[in-house]
């Protein structure tokens, strides 16, 4: 055998792994590609061969480059048979991810983007998550060590010298350079090529979860339609004078009295409309509390969450910024922006973030210090006050009624108005098993019962809660808001809107008269509408637009690597080249409104983009 031999037979073996992954995804979610004909899945396989070289090649191209090096001693095993072992390792972690892809995707209906950032930085989590699932691990190590019985013996097969070897190696050097960059055009490939075609489906076909995780990771430059600085101005109504602003988003908040109210944030992971009544109608019977709440306060509809990642909801609701599409999040950002926090603090308002998670989960610690949060508090700092089972009771992710009694004690004698970010992720997999009351449905740490016995125990602990938040002598000047930070996505219908719309509830009862509101609205909006609840005298930059005001009906999302706007009448998904996927909400929606949602969303991705970018968001405060 050649060396080039060995090297393709490498090769072989690698596509081979990327082509059982699309074809498990295609086969285990085929429900999501159904709308493509045959033809276009034989299609998505081949053009998906292009973005499965890509990723082989990019990480395991320089130690086959050395192995194919034409010098006689290169052909001997002390030299290659090293090097195919550190590529069989390149291929067990590719393929670990592209196992992992195959199940995220049917819980985000996309592919693993730059979450690997986050949990990478959360080794205890991602342990835990494995524990969950101990059949995927089983599977994982026997793959791991039979495949590294048959590559050892695959890697001492002697090869011989070739002729011309030069002149091969130059030409495969050449090949992996192309193939690793994705062709021979100008740019290289990226996760916008692969929805050339305009078909969301087909490009999630022909994506692979290496290729879309490590080029989303990396931040790589995003390719954008082409549009001017006068075409934004009128597609948005925008002044004459904004782009010569310095910061042309910022925003005054004037107080109408000079009373200020005190502010209480339950920030519920994955708290999903579908299973809390008094919003799904489905009679799970199991938000008693949030349902009462919701009856006596203000009830929004139609709101949406801005992405699918808790990072994602953290930063739209405490900054009012998007995330933008080539752009880090605030978790590595270095462009200024408004953080709720710091302006609260700057008018004598007392700022504490309680964290149900180990303090440093999820970045939750480095978030609430870069919004300007004078206290944190994690999971180490709160005593157990339940009786849970042995085998739960130190679970890394923590228990929202032992965080929301802690969250009381911390601000009951509190002399300054304050404001309380308190984040409660029992309800995050893998969910805990529990004892009565909170075991009516049979439980599992990642399936849908393990989420309904989680979340009565939540509402539970929010129902304690209130009910001694209610003695407290603050309590009537205090304004409690309670939302998501993104759906639960693991057992939600294909529906655009689904993933994305989440529960808000504002409850003041001596404050706020109850009312239903059906304004399309998002997380953008919130962190006006806390520096308006607060009183506020600042000045701060937000996408969105206080919910005390009047607005239009619009919510600007995020799934992964697409963008997405949607109205009381529309919605409409993009690749920032070209238009995915769009649908009525009523009737009679002509096809000039549809241009008039992708006009309006290019120019806001644009002014997001461009004012980031040029550190001309907001100044540093």
């Amino acid at each position: 055998m050649s060396i080039f031999q060995k090297i393709f037979s490498y090769l072989g073996i690698g596509l081979i792994i990327f082509l059982l992954a699309r074809t498990g995804i295609f086969a285990v979610h085929y429900q999501n590609f159904s709308s493509l004909s045959t033809s276009e899945v034989l299609l998505g396989f081949f053009y998906g061969l292009r973005f499965d070289l890509a990723s082989l090649l990019v990480f395991s191209g320089i130690p086959l480059l050395l192995m194919a090096l034409p010098f006689r001693w290169c052909t001997s095993q002390w030299w290659h048979v090293p090097l195919s072992i550190l590529v069989f390792f390149v291929f067990v972690l590719e393929g670990t991810l592209l196992i992992g892809d195959v199940i995220y995707f049917g819980y985000v209906k996309r592919h693993l983007t730059n979450e690997l950032l986050f949990l990478g930085k959360d080794i205890k989590h991602l342990v835990s998550e494995a524990a969950a699932n101990p059949g995927y691990l089983s599977v994982w190590f026997g793959m791991v060590f039979s495949g590294l019985f048959y590559w050892l013996r695959l890697s001492k097969v002697k090869v011989r010298r070739v002729r011309m070897h030069w002149l091969k190696f130059i030409i495969f050097f050449v090949f992996a350079v192309i193939a690793g960059r994705g062709g021979v055009g100008m740019k290289p490939l990226a996760i916008v090529h692969a929805y050339s075609s305009g078909s969301s489906s087909f490009g999630n076909l022909v994506l692979n979860g290496v290729f879309s995780a490590s080029h989303s990771s990396l931040s790589a430059p995003v390719e954008r339609l082409s549009i001017s600085n006068a075409q934004i101005l009128n597609t948005l109504k925008l002044p004459a004078d904004f782009w010569q602003k310095p910061f042309p988003l910022v925003q005054k908040n004037v107080p109408k009295s000079g009373e200020s109210n005190n502010l209480i944030v339950l920030f519920v992971e994955s708290l999903t409309p579908r299973y809390v009544d008094s919003f799904g109608g489905n009679d799970y019977k199991i938000t008693p509390n949030l349902d009462r709440l919701t009856k006596a306060g203000w009830k929004f509809n139609r709101f949406f969450s801005h992405g699918q990642r808790s990072i994602e909801g953290a930063q739209s609701v405490l900054t009012g910024m998007p995330t933008v599409l080539g752009l880090p999040t605030i978790a590595n950002m270095s462009a200024n922006y408004s953080k709720i926090a710091a302006l609260a603090e700057q008018q004598g308002t007392s700022t504490i973030f309680v964290n149900s998670t180990l303090r440093e989960s999820f970045l939750a610690q480095a978030i609430a210090g870069s919004t300007g949060f004078s206290e944190y508090y994690g999971k180490e700092d709160m005593p157990l006050l339940l009786d849970y089972l042995p085998e739960e009771k130190n679970r890394n992710l923590g228990w929202d009624y032992e965080t929301l009694m802690f969250s009381l004690e911390k601000i009951k004698n509190r002399k300054t108005p304050f404001m309380a970010f308190i984040s409660l992720s029992t309800d995050h997999t893998p969910f805990p098993k529990l004892t009565a009351p909170f075991n009516r449905y049979p439980h599992h740490a990642t399936e849908e019962g393990g989420y309904l016995n989680s979340l009565h125990y939540t509402d539970w602990a929010i129902g304690e809660f209130m009910n001694k938040a209610n003695k407290e002598p603050w309590f009537d000047k205090t304004i409690f808001v309670i939302t998501a930070d993104h759906v639960l996505a693991h057992f939600q219908k294909g529906d655009f809107l689904e993933r994305f719309r989440i529960p808000l509830i504002f409850y003041a009862p001596s404050l706020l008269k109850p009312k239903i509101i059906e304004t399309v609205t998002s997380q953008l909006d919130l962190m006006p509408t806390f520096v308006e609840f607060m009183g506020l005298d600042t000045q701060y930059t937000a996408l969105g637009t206080s919910l005390l005001q009047e607005q239009e009906s619009e919510a600007l999302v995020r799934e992964g690597s697409l963008l997405g706007i949607i109205t009381d009448r529309a919605y409409l998904k993009h690749s920032l080249m070209r238009r995915m996927e769009y649908g009525n909400l009523v009737d009679n929606v002509s096809d000039s409104y549809y241009d008039e949602l992708e006009a309006r969303l290019l120019a806001w991705d644009r002014v997001a983009y461009d004012l980031t970018r040029q550190n001309r968001w907001a100044p540093n405060n």
